[in-house]
């Protein structure tokens, strides 16, 4: 994708929460950065180099119904979980900053059963070597991959269809940079040299027919090539440049933002076109250990084209929750 309104925008969010958090200098936040920082360097004198902590969310809806006016359904349960976890270790010039966001949700109802409604993995590591006093400036390698835990379907399709699964797709991020942090809060990372890898693995091919054969006549697509991805290979290697900036901060009492922007232009292959991924987590604590947190993805990959599509869409992906946070 281009550097088009859709990346602008994405930019341009990123920026204004950044930056109006960067050069701030007014009383008020000095006082409360002064606390924070007490508090940080209170949680490590204790705890040791390690810093864990994050937020686990459970949402459960059963419904029942007899002859209710306005409510089609006798019966419909709907279940979803979901954590945001890390896990930061910091001694010397040494830093390896590691989260963990989860979620899956379904739905059981009597006129459709049980399908699937949310489903997402994102495993994300970077070590960093300090390069200088004021520790603004570090290199560092990152480590990410995205996929989900189970086969999810296309219903509109009959006999459904399978459009993925486990490591069906993945996506697997290589690189080493450098980073920039200019405030605890907020960084910036780039590289010149970022191996990608698209993976889509358990039966790529998913036919709803047999053969894939059409009963009208024609072929259906291997799912692998839904997301750009050779069916007998199975593996599509990228290699290109990568830019990611990083948001964590307590916005106000009591709500923290947290924010990850990724790009990437893969070299080998129309590297105007953009990938984009962007992923959100908005916290409200209510108390010590309750909090409410929605938690928001969005991604764009050109190669990406669900089956019937003209072209790329944009994938979103939102979960609001209520459940247990604390830091270890």
């Amino acid at each position: 994708m281009k550097l088009n309104q859709l990346t602008q925008q994405a930019l341009c969010l990123m920026l204004f929460f950044s930056c109006s958090h960067l050069y701030a200098q007014d009383a008020r936040e000095a006082v409360d950065n002064a606390k924070v920082d007490k508090s940080i360097k209170a949680d490590t004198s204790k705890k040791g180099p390690w810093k864990l902590g994050g937020t686990a969310t459970l949402n459960v809806n059963q419904q029942n119904a007899a002859n209710w006016v306005g409510t089609s359904e006798k019966y419909a349960f709907t279940l979803g979980a979901g954590a945001d976890l890390y896990a930061n270790y910091g001694v010397g010039k040494n830093t390896w900053n590691n989260t963990l966001k989860l979620a899956y949700a379904f739905l059981n109802n009597e006129s459709q059963g049980y399908r699937k409604t949310s489903d997402f993995i994102d495993f994300y590591t970077k070590y960093g070597r300090l390069l200088n006093a004021k520790e603004t400036m570090a290199f560092a390698t990152i480590f990410n991959l995205r996929t989900q835990f189970t086969d999810g379907f296309d219903y509109d399709q009959v006999p459904r269809r399978r459009v993925s699964g486990f490591f069906a797709p993945a996506n697997l991020l290589l690189t080493p940079g450098l980073e920039w942090r200019p405030k605890k809060h907020f960084s910036l990372f780039f590289s010149p040299i970022a191996a990608k890898w698209v993976i889509v693995t358990n039966d790529p091919y998913s036919y709803s027919f047999p053969g894939g054969t059409l009963p009208g006549g024609g072929q259906q697509k291997p799912i692998s090539e839904l997301y750009g991805v050779d069916p007998v290979r199975k593996v599509d290697a990228q290699f290109g440049a990568f830019l990611s900036a990083s948001f964590d901060k307590e916005i106000m009492k009591n709500v923290t933002y947290t924010s990850r922007l990724d790009m990437y232009s893969n070299y080998l292959d129309n590297p105007e076109n953009i990938d984009i991924f962007w992923t959100n987590n908005l916290l409200f604590k209510v108390n010590k250990w309750l909090a409410i947190s929605y938690q928001w993805n969005l991604a764009y990959d050109d190669d990406f084209v669900p089956e019937g599509a003209t072209g790329p869409r944009t994938q979103f992906l939102g979960n609001l929750g209520i459940g247990v946070t604390g830091k270890f």
